[in-house]
Parts: structure tokens; sequence; C-alpha cells
């Protein structure tokens, strides 16, 4: 990717006095890569907690979307980052958010087989019926991928 910037390789590994330092002196915490990645992105897919705080202390926008629609919730979803999308939910973060194809944190989290996430998901409000545009849901992810228990 073109355009990554010092700020999202510091996000990205987690380190959280450069964020820091790099902020302080007025790195663009909104900036995109040229796939639409920022640091918040990055950060919440590695599952760097306290790197994402100190992001959304110093304005990172919650809601961005990258190229494919993805936002920072979706990425810590697909990865089982339980506590991440726990803080990005609690600031803001649009559940039912879709990407590009219509794919959504819950469909990211079930295809995964993350159960606690889906949990997560759910106990905040995800819609479980919302379907991608090749009309999948949720559940079908998780069935498609092994991942949806027998009742």
């Amino acid at each position: 990717m073109s355009g990554v910037t010092l700020l999202m390789c510091a996000a990205r590994n987690g380190q959280e006095r450069v964020v820091e330092l790099l902020l302080l002196r007025r790195a663009k915490v909104n900036l995109q890569e040229s796939g639409g990645g920022t640091a918040l992105m990055y950060a919440a897919q590695e599952g760097h907690e306290r790197v994402v705080e100190l992001l959304i202390r110093h304005g990172a926008e919650i809601n961005l979307q990258n190229r494919d629609g993805a936002t920072a919730l979706m990425a810590a979803a697909i990865k089982g980052r339980e506590w991440v999308a726990e803080l990005l939910l609690q600031h803001g973060a649009e559940i039912n958010k879709h990407g590009s194809r219509g794919g959504t944190a819950l469909m990211g989290a079930a295809s995964q087989g993350h159960e606690r996430v889906v949990e997560l998901l759910m106990r905040h409000g995800a819609e479980v019926n919302l379907q991608r545009s090749d009309g999948r849901t949720a559940l079908l992810f998780a069935a498609r991928y092994g991942h949806a228990r027998a009742c």
C-alpha cells in the first residue's frame, strides 16, 4: 500500500509511546493510505487496545471506511479482538454499517468463529438478519465455515 504513514506503522505495531509522540507533533490521525486504511483500523485489526484509545482521544473518526468499505470495528471483529470491538462500540462505532459488498462486523466475526465477538455485537444490537449483496447472513457465514453449533 502506498501512502502508509509513520503513525499507521506505529499503530499497527502497538507502539503506544511513538503514536503518542506523533500525535503530539500533530500527525494527521485520520489520514488514509491508498487502500483507505487508517491508523485506527491498523491498531484495531492488531488488537492494540491502548493505541486505539489514544487515537480516539486524538480525534480518530471511528466510522471511516477503507476502499472495501471496512471500518475499524469490522477489522477488530474479523480478527476476534473483543476488547477493541467493545471500546469502539462505546465510542460510537456503527454496528450495522455495511462494507462495499454488504458485509457487516457481525458477518466477519461469525465467518471466523469468534463467538465472544459475535455475542458482544449481538448484545449491542447487531442485526442478525441483515444480508450481504449475495444474500448471505451472519448465520450462513458461520455455517459455511463450520462455526454454527447444532441446536
